[in-house]
């Protein structure tokens, strides 16, 4: 065990590729990894956070037309920008570490003085390439790749999850169709106010 303090405070999630994201939601929660976010991607993908626990999470991403599973063909495009994330089925995409929120420029800060390429996006704000997070921004991330250009992320979050407006978007199968389905925290809600 190192004595020295540690910059993160564990995983904050693994992002996995999946091809059905209504039968991955369903699977989890059956389980009992409840769902607690769910992002629309852009070009009609969808990406959930599911709830391990001690505010670790599991997410999956789905793009359409994805690759089929291929293992060894399992990491993002240099150029993430221009040439999107899109990762094969079965993949993961990324694995993200979860950072304190009032460390995060700090930390940003040491990352581009070493010379590490970063770069920052604040999901869910009007202006996620900004420099700060506005009040929309539900987690704030950055983005870095190691010596093998492994996808990396620090991920800050800025607010509880699971709310309805987070559980809105509808699950999607694997024909991109929406489903009708209520997770389990929002099934929860109901029974509770019954």
């Amino acid at each position: 065990m190192s004595t020295t303090p540690a910059l993160t405070r564990g995983i904050s999630h693994v992002a996995l590729v999946c091809s059905d994201m209504y039968e991955t939601v369903k699977f989890w929660e059956d389980v009992g990894i409840p769902l607690l976010k769910m992002e629309e991607l852009p070009g009609g993908g969808q990406h959930s956070f599911h709830d391990m626990g001690n505010g670790a999470m599991l997410s999956y991403m789905t793009f359409k037309d994805a690759p089929p599973p291929a293992p060894g063909v399992a990491s993002q495009n240099l150029d993430v920008r221009k040439d999107g994330a899109k990762t094969a089925i079965a993949s993961m995409n990324h694995i993200a570490m979860d950072i304190p929120k009032e460390r995060f420029d700090e930390i940003l800060a040491n990352m581009r003085a070493k010379g590490i390429a970063v770069r920052t996006i604040n999901h869910g704000s009007d202006d996620p390439l900004g420099e700060k997070p506005d009040a929309k921004t539900w987690i704030r991330s950055m983005y870095f790749r190691d010596p093998d250009n492994i996808a990396f992320e620090f991920a800050s979050l800025m607010r509880e999850l699971g709310s309805e407006s987070d559980l809105a978007p509808r699950v999607k199968n694997a024909k991109g169709e929406r489903v009708d389905y209520t997770p389990v925290l929002l099934r929860n809600k109901l029974h509770a106010a019954e």
